[in-house]
């Protein structure tokens, strides 16, 4: 009898100690000590750039009653617009094939339900470089004048992008800085220690224009092609995290 009072008395400490342990280390989590204060902010800095070159997307399509005849149709027409870029002051190397398709074509005008196949399409992209931009629009009529079919845009590029991000992120961290400071001071303290730092990335670059209506069908005019490139901006956003240092209470 003694020995399982014994047990019964060893078993109840055993668990009360185990009890409040638990519960010391509940009291501990649930009651976090707080942290120091802090200051957020964020700043954007903005670059504005003169675009140095540009790219043409060229579109080339043939249509015939076979593959075979669509295919070489078209391959004819793209030798041809490709000779009128080089003609137009294109380079050799600036020039590449973005892209080919060759599709049977079908007649869903008259008959919706049960399209009649009436031929076949063969379609290359062309992707111009265009070094110098004044020579832009007479780039475009070189392409139309020689069998090209469509235009699908104009892509825009700087040379010195790299720099103007690295400027533009450099503008978004003062201004950060500059209102974090504004915060403390106005909550009656200082700026601290920088605690985190982190970018929210940067505008997309480049700048793509694309023609009304995306995939234009054209034809040579009468009249040169008159192309005015914009500026670019170049955008980043930045926050950070700063220690704030409360002022001494009077």
């Amino acid at each position: 009898m003694k020995l399982f009072v014994s047990a019964l008395i060893a078993g109840s400490i055993a668990w009360t100690a185990a009890v409040a342990q638990g519960a010391a280390v509940a009291q501990a989590t649930s009651s976090p000590s707080p942290g120091e204060p802090e200051i957020t902010a964020s700043g954007r800095g903005e670059v504005k750039l003169a675009p140095t070159h540009a790219a043409l997307m060229v579109n080339i399509e043939a249509r015939a009653s076979t593959a075979v005849d669509a295919a070489s149709r078209n391959a004819q027409k793209v030798e041809a617009v490709m000779k009128a870029l080089r003609g137009a002051g294109v380079s050799e190397k600036d020039i590449a094939t973005a892209g080919y398709n060759l599709q049977q074509i079908y007649d869903y005008a008259s008959r919706p339900q049960t399209p009649e196949p009436i031929g076949f399409s063969a379609n290359t992209m062309i992707r111009a470089e265009v070094r110098r931009l004044e020579s832009l629009g007479s780039v475009i009529d070189a392409a139309i004048g020689s069998g090209a079919t469509g235009i699908s845009g104009v892509q825009y590029f700087a040379s010195n992008a790299e720099e103007a991000r690295r400027s533009a992120m450099s503008q978004a961290v003062r201004e950060a800085r500059t209102d974090a400071d504004v915060l403390a001071r106005a909550a009656g303290g200082s700026l601290g220690r920088l605690i985190a730092l982190s970018s929210g990335g940067v505008s997309p670059f480049p700048r793509d224009i694309q023609f009304a209506g995306g995939n234009v069908q054209m034809r040579a005019a009468a009249a040169p092609t008159n192309i005015v490139p914009g500026e670019l901006n170049v955008t980043a956003i930045v926050s950070g995290r700063w220690e704030f240092i409360p002022g001494t209470s009077r």
